[in-house]
């Protein structure tokens, strides 16, 4: 989980420019209100009539994104002061330390009126924000505001492990995509290389293999040397793995259920037989021997200057461009299209297409539940805002006749994205998305990127255990994380070393439960029948 949010993290700071100073601190407890605001007209946004209030009422907002989102000639910030009579008073700070000073504020009993945070990805700090009445339950105040209670359906689970009650927003990667899991990797193929061997893109596990197979073996760059692998990965546990495990109907990390009892798949026969399975490739030499030892960076050399036909990477974007660049660079005089091409989710052995999708989300915005009823009610009608359409419209095309035009139904840019970009108050909408789904016209390669997306965030399915809640007095915290090592480090061995991973994933299993894998067997299950899952 820690290195896919982080590769997904990277994604994210590629696309917005990050704030670094910290510009302000929040002063706002203003006396704690306890009421629901008064109720609003759903039809769209909350939002809708101009704010009884005659003074604008002022929202401290925290990130590490907002520094200058209330810049005076923003006309961004400017139709949001308008549309709902508030000034915003952004709370940045560097990437590298927003976290902490996240923490810093609110111990020192200045936590900001909105704010973004782990949210529910830092538990057991996350549930003393909610102990101790910190964070207000948005859930109580849904059905006022349609547009949050739209969005809070899709995460009802995180519900189920906070007292039946939701304390922040998920800040959507796609929103309006309705979708409760995402992914945004693929397998990233040479495509020169399929056509100089009359072969085609793999679409079954199998066919991966035989590719793969060709690539190692048949001389796909036709230097006359056997100096090629058909497959590598990267550091990282055996996380970047997790597309073949899939194809075997199985994952290290998560869990199925089977006649009413959730079992671990890392244990399972489909993982002994993924296992199998690259431990075959690691002997035939046609997976790289250096796959656990390259960067990120090493396994795309290895791709654009030929040593290796296959790769997991992320594919969003921002990586798609600049893995086409660089092969852009690498041979100025050939299209990148030519070069190389995407796999998409492979059809297992089982006959399924799988892809482990993670969280539609991997922040959460939280209101302070210490400041003023008029506050908690502005806070609410911001983010009810910010999902409706016409809030959407604002923040990812801007205003009409300044950034835009409407040609029948299209929208036409009138600024480039950089000149776009200088409008800091963009970075508003990042209290509700991400919006990673969303390419302007502009972008290069849009369609493929659109199509590469598509192929496996199209099959993405969600963590069916995500964020189950066992408390610490019933699990040792550390033993889920003692196993991860453990799993991380003999899943490897078991690939490169094994010479009968028939009898080793015996050996595997065995000490698997015997570290505390049984305890988590019963209070996993324990928990997800308290829990409903």
């Amino acid at each position: 989980m820690f290195n896919r949010r982080n590769k997904l993290v990277f994604a994210v700071m590629a696309a917005f420019a990050l704030g670094s100073v910290l510009s302000g601190c929040g002063n706002n407890n203003n006396g704690a209100a306890s009421s629901a605001p008064s109720a609003a007209t759903a039809s769209g946004s909350a939002v809708n009539a101009p704010s009884e209030s005659a003074e604008p009422v002022e929202l401290s907002v925290f990130s590490w994104m907002f520094e200058g989102a209330d810049a005076p000639d923003s006309v961004i910030y400017k139709q949001l002061q308008e549309k709902l009579n508030i000034r915003i008073k952004p709370i940045t700070a560097s990437w590298n330390d927003w976290e902490e000073k996240l923490n810093v504020m609110i111990a020192s009993g200045e936590m900001p009126d909105v704010f973004v945070s782990y949210g529910i990805d830092r538990p057991v700090q996350y549930r003393q924000w909610i102990k101790e009445g910190m964070v207000l339950p948005i859930s109580d105040y849904a059905d006022q505001y349609p547009n949050i209670k739209n969005s809070l359906a899709n995460f009802e689970v995180l519900a189920k492990t906070t007292g039946n009650k939701q304390y922040s927003l998920p800040i959507y990667n796609e929103a309006g995509s309705g979708k409760d899991a995402v992914s945004g990797h693929n397998i990233l193929i040479r495509k020169d290389w399929l056509d100089k061997l009359n072969l085609q893109v793999p679409t079954t596990i199998d066919e991966f293999y035989a590719v793969a197979k060709a690539f190692s073996e048949n001389d796909p760059d036709g230097n006359g040397k056997k100096d090629t692998y058909g497959y590598t990965s990267s550091s990282g546990g055996v996380w970047w793995q997790y597309p073949i495990f899939n194809a075997f109907d199985t994952s290290t990390e998560r869990w199925e259920k089977e006649e009413g009892q959730w079992t671990p798949e890392v244990i399972s026969d489909e993982t002994k037989d993924a296992v199998t399975f690259l431990n075959g490739m690691y002997n035939e030499k046609i997976l790289d021997p250096e796959f656990m030892l390259n960067t990120d960076d090493k396994k795309i050399e290895k791709f654009v200057t030929g040593k290796v036909g296959m790769i997991i990477h992320n594919a969003n974007a921002t990586f798609y461009n600049d893995i086409y660049n660089k092969f852009l660079k690498a041979s100025p005089d050939a299209d990148p299209k030519s070069i190389f091409t995407w796999v998409g989710t492979l059809k297992g052995k089982s006959g399924i297409q799988r892809m482990d999708g993670f969280n539609n989300f991997w922040c959460e915005t939280s209101i302070n539940a210490g400041i003023s009823e008029e506050k908690q009610k502005k806070a609410l009608e911001l983010l009810d805002y910010l999902l409706s359409d016409e809030g959407q419209n604002l923040m990812l095309n801007g205003v009409e006749g300044v950034h835009y035009k409407k040609e029948g139904d299209k929208i036409v840019p009138l600024l480039s994205d950089e000149e776009k970009s200088k409008d800091k108050a963009f970075s508003l909408k990042a209290l509700v998305s991400w919006n990673t789904d969303y390419l302007p016209d502009s972008t290069p390669n849009k369609e493929d990127i659109v199509a590469l997306s598509k192929s496996t965030g199209d099959y993405a399915v969600p963590n069916p255990l995500a964020y189950l809640n066992i408390s610490e007095d019933a699990l040792d915290p550390s033993i889920p994380n003692q196993l991860n090592d453990y799993v991380n480090e003999e899943i490897i061995k078991l690939i490169v070393e094994s010479k009968d991973v028939n009898v080793d994933f015996v050996k595997f299993k065995d000490a698997w439960l015997s570290k505390g894998g049984t305890k988590v067997i019963e209070e996993t299950n324990k928990e997800a029948v308290a829990e409903g899952r």
